[in-house]
């Protein structure tokens, strides 16, 4: 049985592009869902946005991969939490686990400056997205354990809240949270993350944001933490000819981003070759703690990118 957890991010976004204003057609999302799982993937991944980046809604999507395949887990990498009224959040989690118990790992985010016309559109002002969302993760933890509960906080209040169905999980499905170098954001992990989701484009990044989040668990109070599952998001192409891939994945990059890919080199964790040149990158990020990998594929078909994956890499990881 291999340490390691590889899981492969769903292009939900993909589908909607490549309808071009059209009609989007979701089945392509539920037949790479069930090839992960055919292929022995542990996870598949929904990413999330609403009109920064339109992609097929997640609970919807996220739902229907959940039926669609039988014993692979599904996540999300990352829901903006912020944009989700945190008891309508909760419910839908619960429901989830309900449905398939053990299998909903709800991976949480912030979200960028950039998506300002997103979360003001959708009535949350960009200034106080961090701390709704600190205080929506508290509210979902708190409702997914307490069969009664109260809050007080800036943006959110109620008494004696009584929030059915409850879970199957015992404290409800673990809450995974994202961030990298930032130290409010670390604080977030180590305060109430069941797992950390990260893209540090460098293992010596991924070292210091790890030593971040053991130092603010100590802070707090919190044991344990050392347990929590570290999990790197990586966007990759993985080709035995490694010049093919580098070029596969340049130009889907480039078009996607509009700009040239060395600079989304220096903004994105991007591993690109064959597979012994991505098992030593990952290398250094295992040493430093990782053990889950969620994998976004650019350039290359998906199914393509898939076997390449599952040849090429996974052997050397079992």
């Amino acid at each position: 049985m291999s340490d390691f957890h590889f899981g492969y991010l769903l292009p939900t976004r993909g589908v909607v592009v490549q309808a071009d204003g059209g009609p989007t057609d979701g089945a392509p999302i539920l037949a790479l869902a069930e090839k992960a799982e055919d292929l022995g993937l542990d996870s598949v991944w929904i990413g999330d946005s609403v009109l920064a980046k339109p992609r097929l809604e997640s609970f919807t999507t996220w739902a229907a991969v959940l039926a669609a395949t039988k014993k692979v887990q599904v996540g999300t990498a990352v829901m903006l939490a912020a944009l989700r009224h945190p008891i309508m959040l909760a419910q839908s989690l619960a429901t989830l686990d309900c449905l398939f118990p053990g299998r909903v790992i709800p991976g949480l985010g912030v979200g960028r400056p950039d998506l300002k016309v997103e979360f003001e559109t959708l009535g949350v002002p960009l200034n106080e997205r961090a701390r709704r969302f600190s205080e929506t993760v508290e509210i979902v933890k708190l409702l997914m354990k307490e069969s009664k509960a109260g809050y007080a906080g800036k943006y959110f209040s109620f008494q004696d809240i009584e929030l059915e169905p409850r879970p199957q999980t015992p404290g409800g499905p673990p809450i995974w949270i994202s961030s990298n170098l930032v130290d409010s954001g670390l604080r977030r992990v180590a305060q109430f993350a069941d797992g950390w989701i990260t893209n540090s484009i460098t293992a010596d990044l991924y070292r210091q944001c790890w030593e971040k989040i053991l130092a603010f668990a100590d802070e707090a109070g919190r044991s344990g933490i050392e347990e929590i599952s570290q999990c790197l998001y990586v966007t990759m192409n993985i080709n035995p000819d490694g010049a093919k891939a580098e070029k596969e994945c340049g130009d889907f990059l480039s078009a996607y981003y509009h700009k040239p890919f060395e600079e989304v080199r220096k903004q994105l964790l991007v591993i690109v070759g064959d597979g012994a040149q991505v098992e030593k990158q990952l290398r250094g990020y295992s040493e430093a703690g990782a053990r889950v990998f969620v994998v976004r594929f650019a350039g290359g078909s998906q199914e393509e990118q898939l076997d390449n994956f599952v040849s090429e890499l996974l052997p050397r990881f079992s």
